[in-house]
């Protein structure tokens, strides 16, 4: 008989060594693009902790650079492993038909304000 394993809205990861994971901001962690739903310090030895992927609204840290108006996408940069919102993300151009960027991670649904902080969602293609 099968039955449900999880509801989809997270996955369990774990944090690279002596990476401090803040809880709430954006990360891409084996591929995994989401909401860190716990604090990791970085000397700590247990590194699981869930990210949310679901598409809830979360106020998160991005780069000084990222000047995205409502509506934009953010992408993250390039290079292979893990990415943190905060230093990792940048403003992606939406296509002239309207669509969503293949390369989008998020949305933007509130500016960044002066203390570095803009209110994002994921997007999923």
């Amino acid at each position: 008989m099968g039955r449900k394993i999880t509801d989809g809205r997270a996955i369990d990861v774990v944090a690279p060594a002596a990476q401090l994971i803040e809880k709430g901001e954006l990360y891409r962690i084996d591929g995994w693009t989401g909401f860190a739903m716990d604090q990791i310090d970085a000397t700590e030895v247990d590194r699981a902790f869930a990210l949310e992927v679901c598409e809830s609204l979360w106020r998160v840290k991005v780069p000084a650079a990222t000047a995205a108006a409502r509506g934009d996408f953010l992408g993250w940069t390039t290079g292979a492993g893990f990415k943190k919102g905060s230093t990792d993300l940048s403003a992606i151009a939406a296509p002239a038909d309207g669509s969503t960027p293949v390369l989008a991670v998020a949305k933007v649904e509130g500016i960044r304000n002066s203390g570095g902080y803009a209110t994002v969602k994921l997007v999923h293609l």
